[in-house]
């Protein structure tokens, strides 16, 4: 089984997506720029414009090694499956997030901040990766 281009990218945006709402000041932005230590600004269009095409770029290829995986690991096409893979991906991604946490010094409140959201998004992508 190939490479589904189309679920890569319906996956990756909606990880953007969960971003979005994940890192608001309706959730977390507040709590995350205080533990971060960067401070609330007003970015330019063009600063934005370049983070969000950076980002989509980094989570169309955290799609793809998913679906890599999804292809070529278990047995099975399903939303089990995917959910499996998906949940195994947002572990790695918050064990990574935790050792950046450690060697930064940085909270404990952040680490979960941020490793709530690679474990949703992580799922999310491999509930949806099977359905292409």
């Amino acid at each position: 089984m190939g490479l589904q281009i189309t679920g890569i990218m319906v996956a990756a945006v909606l990880m953007f997506i969960l971003g979005g709402i994940w890192y608001s000041p309706g959730l977390f932005a507040h709590a995350w720029s205080r533990e971060t230590g960067i401070t609330e600004h007003k970015p330019t269009p063009k600063s934005m414009l370049r983070f969000s095409a950076v980002l989509l770029v980094l989570l169309l290829l955290s799609a793809a090694i998913l679906a890599c995986i999804l292809a070529n690991w278990l047995p099975g096409h399903n939303w089990r499956h995917g959910l499996a893979v998906g949940f195994l991906g947002g572990v790695l991604a918050t064990a990574v997030a935790g050792m950046n946490t450690l060697f930064e010094r940085k909270s404990v409140k952040l680490f979960l901040i941020n490793a709530g959201y690679y474990l949703i998004g992580f799922c999310i992508m491999g509930l949806i990766l099977p359905l292409f």
